[in-house]
């Protein structure tokens, strides 16, 4: 099971989505595996952080009194309409008892204010899983023609470069991110990177990445090129491609 499905499992179990064997793939993981534990803790934390935006407004005494002499008052009313449960075959004293009772109601409100937080937990879930989906995927390649790193791009204008294998940054010096929106015009600096580790890219000020879009990596000082543009070797590059 990838790091994906792990996530999506754990929100699912705690939103109460899961059936069948995957509940008890979830129970068995809560039961037996740590980092299965953590991702739950996590979405328990976020969708109550939800919960929270939302203060509470419990019915107040008047509100219910008013209610319960409706309830009161419903009985009179009820001789004059067609007697349509009877046909169904329920009986009518049933249907009158529960019609006139308050606990009833409360339940069946109770119900319903369930049902709707589990709708808009369940749709905040699934549009945070798609905005992390990414839409544009660059595999830079090093001057020996091997992958050296991938940056990913996303709907919300995120970018991240993940780096593979054993990246490595020289002595007082790092590595400048630099892309070409423009195929014809000068490479525009997105990040500077002092440690070989997955970070965050600033495309914001940028138009709106595409296919072919050319990515390259230099070796400039430490806290970056002092030109703003490349002064040292550029040691990977890639063009973009759409995401599956």
């Amino acid at each position: 099971m990838t790091r994906d499905d792990q996530d999506r499992l754990a929100a699912e179990h705690v939103l109460g989505l899961l059936e069948g064997e995957e509940r008890g793939q979830a129970e068995r993981l809560l039961a037996s595996d740590g980092a299965f534990q953590a991702l739950v803790e996590q979405w328990r934390s976020r969708f109550s952080e939800w919960d929270n935006t939302a203060d509470d407004a419990p019915a107040g005494d008047a509100l219910w009194q008013r209610i319960e002499s409706g309830l009161e008052a419903q009985p009179a009313r009820a001789e004059v309409r067609p007697a349509t449960p009877a046909r169904q075959g329920a009986s009518p004293g049933l249907l009158q008892g529960l019609w006139d009772s308050l606990s009833f109601w409360r339940t069946v409100g109770m119900a319903g204010a369930v049902a709707a937080l589990l709708l808009a937990a369940g749709l905040g879930f699934f549009a945070m899983k798609a905005s992390r989906q990414p839409v544009l995927v660059a595999v830079l390649m090093s001057e020996a023609n091997q992958p050296g790193a991938v940056l990913r791009t996303f709907a919300d204008g995120r970018a991240e470069l993940t780096p593979l294998g054993d990246m490595q940054i020289p002595h007082n010096h790092s590595i400048q991110v630099w892309t070409f929106p423009d195929p014809a015009g000068a490479p525009v600096s997105v990040g500077v990177v002092q440690t070989a580790r997955t970070v965050l890219l600033n495309l914001q000020n940028l138009p709106q990445p595409h296919s072919d879009q050319l990515f390259a990596i230099s070796v400039e000082p430490l806290t970056g090129s002092p030109t703003g543009q490349p002064t040292g070797p550029v040691v990977m590059k890639g063009t973009a491609s759409t995401a599956l």
